[in-house]
């Protein structure tokens, strides 16, 4: 491979979910792009003819080693970063653990080995392997607000008795599977946030315990401080009350 080019380009459509790789020929093309950035977007002309009109989007990539390329990092080669929970490129073990890893800065250099690019505007063509596929998702979505969503139907302000609705219309993405007694059974995922009358009852029952616990821990509270009246008058004791403090 002739230095300052990439030889692999990942492209991914978000729209019908198809990917495709390509090899770079014209490595000289390829170096138009060098020096931008992650999330820049670019011409299509620079991986071949025919994506010539497109738009791309970078997203990331890798050099000859595999170390991945990341975002912020304004620097062209690699970096040692220390990184903590949460950080993209390292897992952590232990609750509030660092530690220092070697990442690829974001800007497209002569060293990268791989990029990862989106589909952004493909113009009235049509790219093999990328608009004229459609892949169907592997999941379906689980919340009902996506559900909804899915089915279009109002994602805010439904009436509890129309949630079921959303547990109905999830059965239509779902699938038989045979048991091992060889029984049929259609498998379908369980949705989550569906705001039922059984949930609704549910939670006011909870929240009406809550009260009912704080309404006995103040008539206890109420109860204990006139026995320690009563107590004071018969024994002639004064019962100790702080001061309050006065703001001037």
């Amino acid at each position: 491979m002739p230095k300052g080019s990439f030889c692999k380009v990942n492209i991914s459509n978000p729209v019908t979910g198809a990917n495709k790789s390509l090899m770079i020929e014209d490595f000289r093309k390829s170096q138009t792009i060098h020096g931008l950035r992650m999330a820049s977007e670019f011409d299509g002309a620079a991986l071949g003819e025919e994506y010539a009109g497109c738009t791309f989007r970078i997203t990331g990539g890798n050099d000859a080693q595999g170390f991945p390329m990341y975002q912020g990092v304004l620097k062209s080669q690699r970096a040692r970063l220390l990184l903590r929970q949460g950080a993209k490129c390292y897992l952590h073990r232990r609750n509030g653990e660092r530690k220092r890893k070697s990442i690829r800065g974001c800007i497209v250099g002569p060293d990268l080995h791989a990029l990862s690019v989106v589909l952004v505007d493909a113009g009235d063509k049509t790219l093999p392997g990328l608009t004229d596929v459609v892949v169907p998702k592997r999941l379906v979505p689980k919340r009902a607000s996506k559900i909804r969503r899915l089915f279009g139907l109002p994602t805010t302000k439904v009436d509890p008795k129309d949630q079921m609705l959303v547990c109905e219309l999830i059965k239509e993405l779902g699938h038989e599977v045979t048991l091992k007694n060889g029984e049929k059974k259609l498998k379908y995922p369980k949705v989550q946030r569906v705001v039922t009358d059984e949930k609704y009852a549910r939670k006011q029952r909870v929240i009406a315990e809550k009260k009912e616990i704080m309404r006995k821990s103040l008539q206890q509270l109420e109860e204990y401080k006139a026995l320690l009246s009563r107590m004071g008058k018969q024994h002639n004791i004064r019962i100790y009350k702080p001061a309050k403090r006065t703001v001037e």
